[in-house]
């Protein structure tokens, strides 16, 4: 019997506004500057992974995650720091990213949540975003409506890591048997889970929460 469904945040419940790519062209268009031509949102999850996996021990505090996001940011526009506002830049990017307006709530999540705790689910999130999603979840009314958030910087590990799902287990005292995993990403979200023995259920574009609510109460 599942006892606790995680959720994967951005591109599971959550998503960016116009998109990843869209938010930093316009950020730099602001400026004067063109990202046409590259996908700069793939190019910004390659350097994330790099920089928060080299950085994650011991696990990151808000000021420690700041830095490690500057490393980021200057693995992917490093060439721009020749202008006088790259600095300025930065610091509007970081703060854009922990306010709630550069998300949105996918349609029928809060509905589907709503129905899940009347249920007498547990629910919780794990993700590899940083500690900005409290304050993203908190201004969507969503951050109360989970029981805990598993965030790689706080574990110290960042998801496909087995250790960031065994955090969230043994935080609930449950059973992996007993946990189902809800994400959009096979290497990150449904493959290490299934590889513990959760269950899982991958989102494939625009989400199906009526399929996940099925795998619930049946």
């Amino acid at each position: 019997m599942i006892k606790v469904v995680f959720f994967d945040a951005e591109g599971t419940f959550i998503r960016f506004k116009p998109s990843l790519n869209g938010i930093y062209k316009s950020l730099w268009d602001s400026y004067g500057i063109n990202l046409d031509g590259d996908d700069w949102g793939a190019r910004l999850r390659s350097a994330y992974k790099i920089v928060f996996q080299k950085r994650l021990s011991p696990p990151l505090n808000g000021e420690l995650c700041k830095r490690a996001w500057r490393e980021v940011f200057d693995l992917v526009f490093g060439d721009f720091k020749i202008f006088p506002f790259y600095e300025e830049v930065f610091q509007r990017a970081y703060k854009l990213f922990a306010a709630p307006e550069c998300v949105e709530v996918m349609p029928g999540f809060t509905d589907f949540l709503k129905s899940v705790k009347e249920r007498e689910f547990k629910t919780a999130v794990i993700s590899n975003w940083d500690c900005r999603l409290y304050s993203v979840l908190e201004g969507h009314k969503l951050l109360q409506e989970f029981e805990a958030l598993f965030l790689g910087c706080e574990v110290g590990y960042l998801k496909p890591h087995e250790a960031i799902f065994k955090r969230a287990l043994n935080y609930f005292g449950i059973s992996p048997e007993q946990a189902l995993m809800v994400g959009d990403s096979l290497e990150d979200d449904i493959i290490p889970a299934q590889r513990l023995g959760m269950k899982a259920y991958h989102i494939k574009g625009e989400p199906n929460y009526q399929e996940i609510w099925e795998i619930l109460v049946n």
